[in-house]
């Protein structure tokens, strides 16, 4: 949302004709004011409730200062290139204009779609001119806690890119939406998941603040459960607002970031199967072929797998494998061939048993419900 902002001495406008086809209905058709704030208005692609609400502190602080005893909301489309639909941008600036009557001042609104002609007498005061573009982009600080993010080698790495893909989908399940599409509109239709791309505005910040940002909006009455806010030691992160026309606008980066935060908080951290880039870790001892076997048949089953083929010692592939947060380890020796069972480590719990590969597979499944496909390859030394 973009403002420029006039304190006039005196301000009046009449209404003319018709700007757009669907113009709302004036109840006014022309004002005259003295000593008020005028707010030539521009809403933008993007803009919410969060926009509306930095709008109305900008809007009151600048009131306070100039001391003008009344505003005037006035639409005016030529302060932006990115403008939202017409629909969306009536919605905002009612709500803007409620907003300030909330807070007791006396405000009114010029009508919207409509051609009007103004006359205008500035202060010429050092504060009769001024313009503010208001977004619902936050600053976040460096915080120690997006390390995690760069463990997983966001924003560009394998693994970055398979989350990305698991939380649209894990989103798509706990909304019961009918589908996504993918790309840049104002258009959401009913039950659908619409990703859009956004450039990102101050300190580029691994998951939060990426190049480029993704949003994603829901319209429908969907409850994910998650907390609108959540904190780390710098930040506080607005994951979801509630836009107009019961859409929800989610900030897919803060939500990713959101569920690798909880992850890193267990007492052993660890991530959620779905969003696992690998279930299971198949440790290769003495260059064992069977090794690849057994990775082959998990990877039949639907299971995202590696065989850490690197020439190592077990230990190093242990400890490399924790590292790595890799949900179930699997160790392929001798006596594992000849009982034909695996000797599994399970990282939640810290155990590790036996298990048939049978009960590998469905103790994965049991915590894994998208299933999604792994993005690479089976050999760990290829990577």
């Amino acid at each position: 949302m973009i403002l420029l902002l006039i304190h006039a001495s005196q301000f009046s406008y009449q209404v003319k004709e018709k700007a757009i086809e669907k113009a709302e209905e004036p109840e006014v058709r022309e004002l005259s004011l003295e000593n008020v704030l005028v707010v030539f208005t521009s809403v933008e692609k993007g803009d919410d409730d969060s926009t509306v609400e930095k709008a109305k502190e900008s809007i009151m602080d600048v009131v306070k200062r100039v001391n003008a005893t009344s505003v005037v909301i006035y639409p005016y489309a030529h302060l932006s290139q990115n403008l939202a639909e017409p629909s969306i941008a009536l919605v905002m600036l009612r709500k803007l204009h409620e907003r300030l009557r909330e807070i007791g001042l006396n405000v009114s609104r010029a009508p919207f779609g409509w051609y009007k002609s103004f006359s205008l007498t500035c202060y010429g005061h050092p504060l009769s001119e001024l313009s503010k573009r208001i977004t619902n982009e936050t600053e976040y600080q460096k915080s120690k806690e997006l390390d995690v993010c760069h463990k997983f080698g966001f924003p560009y790495s394998p693994n970055a890119s398979f989350m990305k893909a698991a939380i649209i989908e894990r989103l798509k399940k706990l909304l019961n939406a009918k589908g996504v599409i993918y790309g840049n509109t104002e258009d959401v239709p009913e039950g659908y998941l619409v990703v859009n791309y956004v450039r990102p505005t101050g300190r580029l910040l691994p998951c939060v603040n990426e190049d480029p940002k993704l949003f994603c909006n829901y319209r429908g009455k969907g409850d994910f459960g998650l907390p609108e806010t959540f904190s780390d030691s710098s930040n506080t992160y607005v994951l979801w607002t509630r836009k107009h026309e019961n859409i929800l606008r989610i900030d897919l980066g803060v939500l990713l970031y959101y569920f690798l935060l909880q992850s890193k908080k267990m007492n052993t951290p660890s991530l959620p199967l779905w969003l696992s880039p690998i279930h299971v870790r198949v440790l290769q001892i003495k260059g064992n072929p069977e090794a690849w076997k057994i990775g082959e048949e998990i990877m039949k089953r639907g299971l995202r797998v590696q065989v850490d083929d690197i020439d190592d010692s077990l230990g190093n592939k242990i400890r490399r494998a924790g590292t790595d947060w890799i949900p179930f380890v699997v160790i392929v020796g001798e006596r594992e061939i000849k009982t034909g069972t695996l000797t599994v480590k399970i990282r939640e719990t810290g155990e590790q048993r036996p298990m048939k590969l049978e009960e590998l597979v469905q103790a994965v499944k049991a915590g894994d419900d998208l299933l999604l496909p792994q993005n690479v390859p089976l050999s760990l030394k290829e990577m």
